[in-house]
């Protein structure tokens, strides 16, 4: 009986207790035989329906120890390769995938997409508000978009993109796309137009010779001719090669070590004119005169130029991987000594990624400061924060950002926006990524710094409406083709263009030095 009770406690949750004279005397009949064996037959099955629930529970969590495990190896051997495989190995590599490098890849693109960014609505109300601000914010801009589109001066080089033929196209299948056009692009016709970006030397020289507010720079070292003959060799004999290369690299570290000691305005920076990825560290800051002339600091910048001289670019964890790799492996490597943005200016200065859309600056992604990254920057004044915790960045529960809001309040983004439209229109592209540098209490002090034409930054709920604009704009070809001639970061009028016929000297829109230029 006591048995029984248990058994009926563990199934049902209830007991029954019968103590008259009349089911005593009935106790080990037929009946109470049957129910006991009905209600223990019904724990036993609920109580495997518990035990394979524990161990699927189980499996689940080793194999999400796996994925951690697996996505963790994978994204060392990827690094690794870009310091350890030639440059034509890296080529033929481009296309091929160690497997767990597809779940990151499904992780970026995923979260990107209409259905993710719904799910994620769904998850609670501060998502669902955020959601829903990025919507209307879509209705309000489109108009603006359209209206610059039509008319808008497309370099013809970027005319021919293939839009995907899918039902909803994200913001990364445009710029997979974009990859696979422009690798197209180099294969028919020879047209090098990935280099306005990939090539941070020919961007630089594009922004110099048009004019735009930049950071001016010393030299470029470019060995030419040589190290393409000894980059095609690449992959006989790579021992070899290797050592030629940097015998070669040799002579640059030197004629740099020289220049730098001659300069009295710092901190200057050695930029790698070969990569642009941001996680590969291929900038140099030199503080002071002593990072030269001290031998073990200066052994340190050869190390660091001897690894960049040899690293290539490899989004192995983006879908457009396999085109923008083999570009940037095309690349031959060099250097550039810049000049300081500002004299004195040790720390590194606030950076905003402007995304322009058909002439369309939509909308500014806050890159480095004092207050970290991650905030969006909105046309009707809003900037959100996105890190402020694990849930907050997963969820995307955006909150006010006080620490960017100067950006705002103090009037930076009428010239940002100025600069940032202007950079794509002289450029003729589509869709492109702006950055440019903001000093806090000086907003006619930002000039740009570089582009991006495969932004990996996070927009978080404005994907979807982004690609959406990007894509329309292909479709309704309402822009006007240009074709100067030329690829598009060799597309120069002249430095004193963008003061004279773009910004007309206003001096809130043009660079300090470009005043002399229109009081000339």
């Amino acid at each position: 009986m006591v048995l029984g009770s248990i058994r009926l406690l563990l199934s049902t949750g209830r007991t029954q207790l019968n103590i008259s004279s009349s089911s005593s005397s009935s106790v080990g009949t037929g009946g109470d035989d049957d129910d006991r064996d009905s209600k223990h037959r019904k724990y036993l099955a609920q109580s495997e329906v518990v035990r394979m629930s524990c161990c699927a529970l189980k499996s689940l969590v080793l194999l999400m120890f796996a994925f951690v495990v697996l996505s963790f190896i994978s994204a060392l051997v990827h690094e690794k390769s870009k310091w350890i495989l030639t440059m034509k190995q890296q080529e033929k590599y481009a296309g091929k995938l160690v497997l767990p490098a597809l779940f990151d890849r499904a992780k970026h693109y995923y979260s990107q997409t209409e259905t993710g960014l719904y799910l994620r609505s769904l998850s609670n109300k501060a998502s669902k508000d955020d959601f829903d601000h990025a919507k209307r914010y879509y209705e309000e801009q489109k108009p603006f978009v359209l209206h610059s589109m039509d008319g808008y001066p497309l370099h013809a080089h970027f005319s021919t993109i293939k839009l995907p033929e899918l039902s909803r196209i994200s913001f990364h299948d445009m710029i997979k796309a974009r990859g696979e056009m422009l690798l197209e692009n180099l294969e028919k016709h020879g047209w090098e137009d990935y280099k306005i970006e990939k090539d941070k030397c020919e961007m630089f020289k594009f922004l110099k010779n048009n004019g735009l507010p930049h950071v001016d720079w010393l030299k470029i070292y470019r060995p030419g001719e040589r190290v393409q003959k000894i980059t095609k060799e690449i992959g006989k004999d790579s021992n070899s090669t290797f050592s030629s290369s940097s015998m070669t690299l040799k002579g640059i570290t030197s004629q740099m070590r020289e220049l730098i000691k001659k300069q009295k305005e710092f901190p200057l920076y050695i930029k790698s004119c070969h990569i642009t990825t941001g996680a590969a560290k291929s900038v140099r800051k030199i503080h002071n005169i002593s990072d030269v002339t001290t031998e073990s600091s200066w052994d340190a910048i050869v190390d660091w130029a001897q690894r960049m001289w040899r690293y290539r670019s490899n989004d192995w964890e983006r879908v457009w991987a396999e085109s923008f790799n083999v570009l940037c492996s095309r690349i031959n490597p060099g250097f550039m000594v810049q000049k300081p943005w500002k004299i004195g200016r040790q720390e590194y200065p606030e950076e905003i990624k402007v995304e322009v859309i058909w002439g369309r600056a939509y909308l500014a992604f806050v890159s480095t400061g004092k207050c970290g990254g991650d905030s969006l920057i909105l046309r009707d004044g809003s900037v959100m924060k996105y890190t402020g915790s694990l849930s907050q960045n997963i969820l995307h529960k955006g909150t006010p950002d006080d620490c960017y809001r100067w950006i705002v309040d103090e009037g930076h983004l009428p010239r940002v926006w100025f600069m940032a439209e202007s950079a794509a229109r002289l450029m003729g592209i589509d869709a492109i990524r702006i950055d440019v540098f903001v000093l806090k209490g000086n907003p006619m002090a930002s000039v740009i710094n570089e582009d991006s034409l495969s932004s990996g930054a996070e927009y978080r709920w404005h994907f979807p409406h982004m690609a959406e604009l990007w894509a329309l704009g292909h479709k309704l070809k309402k822009y006007r083709i240009v074709d100067p001639g030329v690829d598009s970061h060799k597309w120069w009028r002249g430095r004193d263009f963008y003061s004279r016929h773009v910004a007309h000297c206003n001096e809130t829109l043009i660079a300090s030095h470009s005043q002399m230029i229109c009081d000339s």
